[in-house]
């Protein structure tokens, strides 16, 4: 069972749509209604696998994320006569229902459909899905001019051929066909596949494998003419992550970035941080830098970096040799949720690099808002003791330059401050801390510590 299962709720649509194109809004408004508003959503966790949703990138735009995607469209009446959009992963067609909110009605729901259905387009690799997807801008359609008093009916057969613009293919083709042959002029709307592929050895910005997400926007952005736009909601490791920083300058060589707003999950259902992102293609030029994210500094400009130095711990447990002398190891499952402690009890064998004590660890993998066993996320452990020490790589090490136990002391109340919790997850969303953020970290007023 894949997506096809999904044609279940489909015929649902196709159901209430007829009604709808008749008239009948008596019986059928609260089901109108559920339909326009997050039950396609439901409909999918229950009808497709969740690994089916998975493999396929089937996570629909629904919800706060949704509502948070239309405050970046432009109002209705701004946008250009000629404006079209396109969905190139456009799923049951949720933001394709937040561009059509835009649309201006027609004198009857007929020339609406003539009109509408030129300017609204998609792609998809599931068919269920774009017939749900045309089915549901139908009945958006019908619910506007029902509320306007201009119900007219529909013949049958222009609800049957609806939407002839929104096809059954691969979308990310369709973009990069477009870079290099006639671009599109118009509004790209994007929610990709957060999941991983290969990109082509010609990528200039990335190699191997990849966040589709990265590879959908970046094909974006060079598929659409000069003043053209984009709006998108991406995973939050796009903005924030060390990884992807070639990826951001390839985007800000062609995007004139408008907005970059950090979200938080997805949804309830999909533990996945996401920003949402609005920009247009420029015609000529690069539009300088892109501030991806904020970064408020201290009132003397310090930073972490400027009194630690900061690594990664060195040891790849499952990778590296257990030849070399025996020493104590430091794991993140042994580190208290905060304060200090002295050396591990856990011991290996490792012929690299060790670290002296005191330092101080911080864990890498940390969700935002609150960090491993209930302390903040950023939360510091103090090592101290009279032996170096093996670090794993899931720990984030931060040695004085100066001042020892002390300076060490001074970083515990930096990261146990609320501000440092807040300026962390606004610099970096996605589920590990970075050495670049931690070295970017403000270090506080010039008596706070000293």
């Amino acid at each position: 069972m894949g997506a096809v299962s999904y044609d279940t709720y489909v015929r649902q649509l196709r159901l209430l749509a007829t009604e709808a194109s008749r008239g009948r809004w008596e019986r059928i408004a609260d089901d109108v209604h559920a339909a326009l508003n997050g039950q396609a959503a439901s409909m999918l966790r229950t009808l497709v696998p969740r690994q089916v949703r998975r493999d396929t990138g089937s996570f629909f735009t629904t919800g706060a994320v949704r509502e948070a995607f239309e405050q970046l469209l432009l109002p209705i009446g701004v946008q250009p006569d000629t404006r079209t959009y396109w969905d190139p992963t456009c799923g049951a067609g949720d933001l394709l229902l937040a561009a059509a909110a835009r649309l201006p009605l027609g004198a009857t729901p007929a020339r609406t459909l003539t009109d509408w259905s030129r300017r609204l387009r998609g792609h998809d690799l599931q068919e269920p899905y774009i017939a749900a997807a045309r089915m549901r801008l139908l009945l958006a359609l019908l619910e506007r001019h029902r509320q306007a008093g201009s119900d007219a009916p529909i013949a049958p057969a222009r609800v049957a051929g609806a939407f002839p613009l929104l096809q059954l293919g691969n979308g990310l083709q369709e973009l990069q066909s477009r870079g290099t042959s006639a671009r599109f002029r118009g509004h790209i709307l994007l929610n990709p596949p957060y999941g991983m592929a290969e990109v082509a050895p010609s990528c200039r910005w990335s190699s191997g494998s990849t966040s589709l997400a990265a590879t959908f926007t970046a094909a974006a952005a060079a598929a659409l003419r000069g003043g053209g736009r984009l709006t998108a909601v991406l995973p939050d490791v796009l903005r924030s992550g060390s990884r992807y920083r070639a990826w951001r300058e390839e985007l800000a060589g062609l995007l004139t970035v408008g907005q970059i707003k950090p979200h938080g999950m997805f949804d309830i259902h999909t533990d996945v941080d996401v920003f949402l992102l609005s920009a247009v293609r420029r015609h000529r030029g690069h539009s300088g830098e892109v501030s991806w994210w904020s970064e408020p500094q201290a009132a003397t400009g310090r930073t972490l970096e400027d009194l630690f130095d900061i690594r990664v711990g060195p040891v790849v447990d499952n990778r590296d040799p257990r030849t070399g002398p025996q020493v104590p190891y430091l794991t993140a499952r042994d580190l208290p949720a905060e304060g200090e402690m002295g050396l591990p009890e856990r011991v290996r064998n490792f012929p690299k690099r060790l670290i002296a004590p005191p330092f101080v660890v911080m864990r890498r993998t940390s969700r935002p808002g609150q960090g491993s066993k209930g302390g903040s996320r950023g939360a510091g452990v103090l090592v101290v003791g009279d032996e170096p020490v093996a670090v794993d790589n899931h720990l984030i090490v931060a040695s004085p330059k100066s001042a020892g136990i002390d300076r060490c002391r001074e970083l515990l109340k930096v990261l146990e401050r609320p501000e440092t919790a807040k300026w962390l997850d606004e610099r970096i969303r996605c589920r590990h801390l970075t050495v670049t953020a931690i070295r970017a970290l403000p270090w506080g007023p010039e008596d706070e510590p000293r």
